[in-house]
C-alpha cells in the first residue's frame, strides 16, 4: 500500500492503526484558508512565475543542510544559498549545546520510534481522534531536549524577508520595505505556530513524550535578521493547539464534504 496518496488535490498519508488516509498538516492549512487569502496567493504566483518553486527548492536545501549539520556532516552551500546558510550552523550549535537531539526529520538514535519512518524513508507522526475520526499526519523537523531537560519541538523556515512576533511600531525608524516585510512576517509566524501545534499534538500521541515548548528557526539572507529564533511557552502553545484543532474540525466538517469526500 502506498504511504502517500493525493485525494482531491491534497496530500494524504497512510498511518498505522488508522483505517483511512489522513490529510497532511500543510493540506489542512492550505485548504482552510479564506477565499481572499487563496486568491491573493494565486495572484502572487501569477505575478511571480517560478518564484514559489525556487523558494521551495531553497527551503528543501536548507532543511537537508541543517539535518546534515546536526548529524556532523560538512555542508558547503551553493553560491545562491550561501546568504541563507550564513550563521545557521553557529546558531544551531548554540541552540543544541548541552542538549540532545531526539528527532531530526526522522528519529535520531531512538530505535523504538523507527515504526514512524514510512516506506518512503520519511519520518512521519500523526494524530487521530477515535471518536470524531478526525486526524492528520506530518513530518516535523526537529525535536530536542535542551540543557534544562525540557523537550522542544522546532520547525525550520527559509524566508527572503524576516519573520516577526509582533507588528512593527508605526513610529519605529525602519524603512517601508522592511516594515512591510515585518508585517508579512507576523502572519508567517502565526501560520507556523499552528503547524507547530499540530506536530506537538502528534508527537506527544505517537512518541509518548511531553513537549514543553515550540520553536521557529528562520533562515534569512538579511544580516539584521540572520537566523531568527522564536520560542513559545505552555500558555501560548495551548492557544495554538485550540486554534489548530478548530482548523482540523473545519477541514473535516466543511472542506471535505464540499469536495465530495465523506
Amino acid at each position: 500500500m502506498d504511504t502517500r496518496k493525493t485525494i482531491n488535490g491534497l496530500r494524504h498519508y497512510k498511518c498505522p492503526g488508522v483505517p483511512d488516509y489522513l490529510p497532511s498538516v500543510t493540506s489542512i492549512l492550505s485548504s482552510t484558508q479564506s477565499a481572499k487569502t487563496q486568491q491573493k496567493l494565486a495572484h502572487w504566483n501569477i505575478m511571480n512565475p517560478g518564484a514559489a518553486d525556487a523558494a521551495a527548492a531553497r527551503g528543501t536545501w536548507i532543511h537537508e543542510a541543517t539535518e546534515n549539520h546536526i548529524r556532523g556532516l560538512k555542508v558547503v552551500p551553493p553560491e545562491a544559498y550561501a546568504p541563507f546558510w550564513k550563521g545557521v550552523p553557529e546558531r544551531m550549535d548554540e541552540i543544541l549545546e548541552g542538549g540532545r537531539v531526539l528527532w531530526s526529520e526522522r528519529p535520531y538514535n531512538q530505535p523504538s520510534w523507527s515504526k514512524y519512518v514510512g516506506d518512503d524513508g520519511v519520518g512521519r507522526i500523526f494524530y487521530y481522534d477515535e471518536n470524531t475520526k478526525h486526524g492528520y499526519a506530518g513530518c516535523c523537523d526537529l525535536i530536542y531536549m535542551d540543557n534544562n531537560a525540557e523537550i522542544v519541538l522546532a520547525d525550520f523556515k527559509t524566508s527572503a524577508g524576516p519573520y516577526s512576533a509582533r507588528f512593527p511600531n508605526k513610529k519605529s525608524n525602519i524603512d517601508e520595505k522592511t516594515k512591510k516585510a515585518l508585517i508579512s512576517g507576523v502572519f508567517k509566524v502565526k501560520k507556523t505556530r499552528l503547524q507547530l501545534a499540530a506536530y506537538k499534538l502528534a508527537a506527544e500521541a505517537c512518541l509518548g513524550i511531553k513537549i514543553s515548548k515550540t520553536q521557529i528557526i528562520v533562515s534569512t539572507p538579511i544580516d539584521d535578521y540572520q537566523t531568527q529564533v522564536f520560542t513559545f511557552g505552555e500558555s501560548e502553545v495551548e492557544k495554538d493547539e485550540l486554534a489548530w484543532l478548530a482548523l482540523v474540525d473545519k477541514f473535516f466538517n466543511e472542506v471535505r464534504p464540499k469536495a465530495g469526500h465523506s
